[in-house]
């Protein structure tokens, strides 16, 4: 068997898809292969994956332990691996899910070749895989994935830590189960056997005379059955005529019963002239209550025919404002307020002539007084704008009064103009308001005129208004009075229906009393008064209660004969069976057969006591020789003995195979040499020096330890008939030195090129990891493990 491709998927530390596809590295040369990363990666996993699509398990759980492997978080596990046995591909696929209780199954496992399904099935599986591979799940995890670590301990182990090693290695505690097996069988045989005697000696042997008496009772009990059988039937017939005694008295105890239950209610007399009274008053308040609210809808109809309340107010309202408008149109003060603007605008056309006359009288003063006005501006430093020199001193000039005169003038003109124009400016607003107001209250008195076209006038209006108010008072005093009659009705209708109720139920009283004695068949009346019909059916009760009274008399006295005869009967039973030895008071065929049976178990037992003590003494002899047997296999499969024997040749046939697979792997630099339980090394390289296995270098360890795993494989795949193919190491190399890795490095490809063996190792040592053929790094996140490569 040759792997070609693993695939994982939700897997242990493998939560999406990965694979490892070694189909190039089958045919290649050197067929080496590495799978590296950290520890706790999921290096392992892959190998984990490959058993168990093969197997449905894996080494480090048990066999039906099948949810661990789900990915934490994830519902399934896909796993496939695809390999090759004698040149066909073959693919097996499994698919664990889980369940609601936390658990998982397999809902998915088949072996195909190509597109043919060869068998699907948990079990049909892994039935396949083993005839295909010829190994079965223990074989498989002894050959393919080696075990080397436990020959690297067996190597250096005492002989007795040896001879456990090698008999779980090689499978050999077959026999130390036989011998224990012999052992449990000779303990068990001995104490079947001491425990049958000891039985045998408690069993007290019958008398053969009181045998014979068990059996003259049991015939005896077996002749009386008929006649109590007759007897109880007399005693049956009797019970019987008591029975239907007791149940006649019974029915007439209960017809009396319902018969003196009967009672009449209460004022059975009186309700009816009550309700003729109720009647007639309900039809004198129902006609009232109709006469009040023909006069409320009357009134209402006057109503109607005038305009509404609404209408009435929105049309008086009309007319008052425009009442009201006219009048603050008339009162508008317009001409009044455009002979103020007038004024005021000739007032301001004045202010303005005489500002600009003190203006014209200033610029005429500064025009002869320039100097002055030129010396004014003059800075010291800066140029003269009339000489352009420049200024080293101001001249002394003092100002003109006149010029300060003019200057006064026009500031009071200025100030006229100012008050001028905050007066016209007023008048021109208040005319401007009084325009606007007029214009409002135009549009306003345009837009009642037209709300009032079709109006009344308001002197109609106003006697519209007074009309319907006084409709309103005559419509309100007419509900008042509608209301009276109604509840009037409501009072009258009420206790007619008291009085109608109170009859009806007088009714339904009748028809209880009537079905309570309808067995009775009281008689039917032709009358559909009530008080008529109750009567009638009190006449019938009293004549029917004195009936029955006689009818009870005579039911007692058939009762007490017949109790009588049940005593009589019963009492002769009792006393045939008492003359056989059988007390009972009541179930007297029972009480017979229960004796009768006693007897014969009584019988049955002797029997069957005899019977024991037969077979007991036949267990005794049969267990004894049992015992002797087992006794002597366990004597002969004595660790000391056959199994010494048989572990000292197959360690001589391990040492063998793997002295052939060292002379290849070390160019015959050493053998392996075992004596008495002993290893030692033979270093043909030194003279054929013979040391201790503990003087073995850390390369030279792992090549012995390599030839014994590889001697117990092949010795495993040839004793089911298979080939070894393929090998893979899962085993840290940690610890190893650079020389050693190389050693081992350099075995590895020769065991791949020479011998055709496709070897895989698993290591987190990065120098091993790179000499092989193709190299595989699995990679650890916070989503799961992933696989890049091959490299």
């Amino acid at each position: 068997m040759r792997p070609l491709l693993i695939e994982a998927e939700g897997f242990s530390a493998y939560r999406a898809r990965v694979s490892v596809d070694l189909t190039d590295l089958s045919d290649s040369e050197i067929a080496f292969f590495s799978l590296t990363g950290p520890t706790g990666a999921g290096k392992s996993s892959l190998i984990d994956a490959m058993i168990f699509a093969l197997y449905g398990r894996i080494p480090r759980l048990g066999a039906r332990a099948v949810a661990p492997v789900i990915t934490a978080g994830e519902l399934r596990a896909r796993v496939r691996f695809d390999f090759e046995v004698d040149g066909a591909r073959y693919t097996a696929v499994r698919l664990v899910q889980r369940t609601p209780a936390g658990g998982a199954t397999v809902k998915e496992a088949r072996l195909q070749m190509g597109e043919q399904v060869l068998c699907d099935g948990a079990a049909n599986l892994t039935k396949a895989v083993e005839d295909l591979l010829k190994l079965d799940f223990n074989d498989f995890t002894r050959t393919v994935v080696l075990p080397q670590g436990e020959f690297a301990r067996f190597l250096n182990a005492t002989p007795a830590e040896r001879q456990n090693l090698l008999r779980s290695l090689l499978g050999l505690d077959l026999y130390s189960k036989v011998r224990h097996f012999a052992t449990n069988r000779q303990s068990g045989a001995e104490a079947v056997t001491a425990n049958a005697t000891a039985r045998l000696e408690a069993i007290a042997i019958p008398e053969e005379e009181r045998l014979e008496d068990l059996e003259d009772r049991v015939a005896l009990l077996e002749a009386l059955a008929p006649v109590i059988e007759q007897m109880e039937d007399r005693l049956a017939a009797a019970e019987k005529e008591r029975e239907i005694a007791e149940a006649g008295l019974s029915q007439v105890l209960e017809q009396l019963k319902r018969l003196e239950a009967i009672d009449p209610p209460e004022r059975l007399e009186e309700v009816g002239g009550l309700l003729a009274e109720a009647t007639e008053e309900l039809g004198e308040a129902e006609d009232a209550e109709e006469a009040a609210a023909a006069e409320v809808k009357e009134i209402g109809a006057r109503i109607s025919d005038l305009p509404g309340a609404d209408v009435i107010a929105i049309t008086k309202r009309n007319h008052q404002e425009l009442q009201r408008v006219e009048a603050e149109l008339t009162s508008l003060p317009l001409e009044v307020v455009e002979e103020k603007l007038a004024t005021a605008g000739a007032e301001l056309e004045a202010a303005r002539a005489e500002q600009a006359e003190a203006q014209a009288d200033l610029e005429t003063l500064h025009v002869s007084h320039a100097a002055h006005t030129i010396g004014a501006t003059l800075v010291v430093g800066q140029p003269c704008p009339v000489c352009l020199h420049h200024v080293e001193r101001l001249p002394e000039h003092h100002a003109p009064a006149e010029l300060a005169h003019g200057r006064k003038a026009l500031k009071t003109a200025e100030g006229r103009v100012k008050a001028a124009e905050a007066v016209f400016s007023a008048a021109r607003d208040a005319v401007t308001a009084v325009e606007t107001k007029r214009s409002d209250l135009g549009s306003k008195r345009e837009e009642l005129v037209d709300l009032l076209t079709g109006a009344p006038p308001i002197d109609d209006v106003l006697a519209q208004e007074g009309h319907l108010a006084r409709l309103g008072s005559e419509l309100a005093e007419a509900k008042k009075r509608h209301e009276a009659a109604a509840t009037a009705c409501k009072e009258a209708r009420k206790r007619h229906e008291g009085l109608a109720a109170d009859q009806k139920q007088m009714g339904r009283l009748l028809r209880t009393a009537q079905q309570s004695v309808a067995s009775l068949e009281p008689p039917i009346s032709e009358s559909d008064d009530v008080v008529v019909e109750w009567k009638e059916l009190l006449a019938w009760r009293d004549e029917t209660l004195v009936r029955l009274g006689e009818e009870l008399t005579g039911m007692e006295q058939r009762l007490a004969a017949a109790a009588e005869a049940v005593e009589a009967a019963r009492r002769s039973i009792v006393e045939e069976l008492a003359a056989a030895g059988v007390e009972a008071e009541h179930g007297f065929r029972v009480a017979l057969a229960t004796e009768t049976e006693r007897a014969r178990h009584a019988v049955t037992r002797h029997l069957e006591a005899l019977a024991e003590i037969k077979r007991l003494k036949a267990e005794i002899e049969s267990n004894t020789r049992t015992a002797a047997v087992a006794k002597s296999l366990a004597g002969h499969l004595r660790s000391s003995g056959f199994e010494q024997w048989l572990m000292a040749g197959a360690l001589e046939a391990l040492v063998t195979g793997a002295n052939g697979l060292l002379a290849e792997l070390s160019d015959n630099g050493y053998s392996l040499h075992s004596e008495e339980g002993d290893f030692s090394i033979i270093d043909h390289r030194n003279a054929d020096e013979r040391r201790p296995v503990d003087t073995l270098s850390g390369g030279e360890t792992f090549l012995v330890s390599l030839a014994l795993a590889l001697s117990l494989a092949e010795a495993h795949a040839s004793e089911g008939d298979a080939r070894l193919d393929a090998v893979i190491l899962d085993e840290g190399f940690g610890t190893l030195d650079e020389e050693t890795l190389d050693t081992v490095a350099s075995v590895l490809e020769e065991l791949a090129r020479a011998r055709g063996v496709m070897v895989g190792v698993i290591t987190h040592v990065k120098e091993l990891a790179a000499r092989a053929t193709a190299r595989f790094e699995v990679i650890r996140t916070a989503e799961g493990s992933t696989v890049q490569g091959p490299a």
